[in-house]
């Protein structure tokens, strides 16, 4: 899949890592993270929010969320002056607060970025059920109003980055940020410009960041994790891995970066494994590191599962077919 700028998220595939050097003598290095699209960019959302007024009885609220280009609408009700959303398509969206006799008592329209998000409101004091000022703002941080000169900006940026011209759409979306230094997504697209030209270490400076601003930012967490791999620093990927994981504990591929990290840092071998195994429904070269591991730890019949598995796996590499059999014919005997 493509790199989704509009979501500011980055493309990953499974490191092509030393195969023969694994038969061989057994030692491990990711030689390099290759630039196969994740889907990460296309995930749903996580949405939790947090309500404050001082007129308003929030805990008689009900929280609307609908979409022009998107049937029905959906609703949460407020529980202890928060709510929370699961599964929303990023989009642009109308939000709007109504109360236990249906009156609407505020409503805003919201930019779902994709990922886990936080979202706060404070309905105004004088609020009476009328429309907000209507404008356009990120879902992480509400009360934040990006210029409209960086929002066109990052959207020019959006248009190149789909068209693949990488170097056209960094220099939109760093303009966006000179705009806006408080522009969190415009920072996090930064990155996946520079890491699309191969600019690992600019990448995770431009992901710290966006996560500087918006430490709970899960997509960005996501990228540095990533890009910090991609440059080596495997420490401060595991770890970086880890926060993003915690966030949303479905993303494999980061399963996969946290494992390798682990696995190339010399890390905690078990906690490596179980990533790695995790991940393998979508990342089967996760198999082969993992299988590596289980040899170290003398698991020799665990490891050629882990090779059987992956030789029948639909993604299995015909470059290196030969070489993982042997190694699997070693393993049996």
């Amino acid at each position: 899949m493509r790199i989704c700028s509009s979501c500011a998220l980055l493309s990953i595939v499974p490191a092509a890592v030393g195969l023969a050097q694994w038969v061989g003598d057994g030692s491990l290095r990711a030689e390099q993270l290759s630039g196969v699209g994740s889907d990460l960019g296309d995930r749903n959302s996580s949405i939790h929010g947090q309500i404050s007024s001082e007129n308003v009885i929030v805990a008689a609220l009900t929280v609307e969320l609908s979409s022009p280009s998107r049937p029905g609408a959906i609703k949460a009700s407020v529980e202890g002056g928060s709510f929370e959303f699961r599964g929303l398509a990023p989009g642009q969206y109308q939000l709007q607060l109504s109360g236990a006799a249906g009156q609407i008592v505020y409503e805003e329209s919201v930019l779902i970025t994709g990922g886990y998000q936080n979202l706060t409101i404070r309905i105004p004091a004088n609020s009476n059920g009328t429309k907000s000022n209507g404008a356009t703002v990120s879902i992480r941080q509400l009360q934040h109003k990006v210029p409209s000169q960086a929002q066109k900006e990052f959207a020019k940026g959006q248009t190149a980055s789909n068209k693949k011209d990488h170097a056209l759409a960094l220099d939109h979306f760093q303009k966006a940020t000179q705009i806006d230094p408080e522009y969190s997504e415009a920072f996090n697209s930064t990155g996946v410009s520079e890491m699309a030209l191969g600019h690992f270490k600019q990448a995770s400076d431009e992901f710290q960041k966006a996560v500087d601003l918006v430490p709970d930012y899960g997509a960005a967490l996501a990228n540095l994790s990533i890009a910090l791999c991609r440059i080596e620093q495997y420490h401060e990927a595991a770890e970086v891995a880890r926060r993003a994981l915690k966030l949303d504990p479905a993303l494999l591929k980061i399963r996969y970066v946290l494992g390798l990290s682990l696995a190339s840092a010399g890390g905690n071998r078990a906690e490596a494994l179980d990533n790695l195994e995790r991940a393998a429904t979508e990342v089967p070269t996760a198999r082969l590191l993992a299988a590596k591991i289980l040899v170290e730890t003398d698991r020799r019949g665990e490891a050629a599962k882990e090779l059987e598995d992956y030789l029948h796996s639909p993604a299995s590499d015909d470059a290196n077919r030969q070489k993982i059999e042997a190694w699997l014919e070693q393993l049996r005997k």
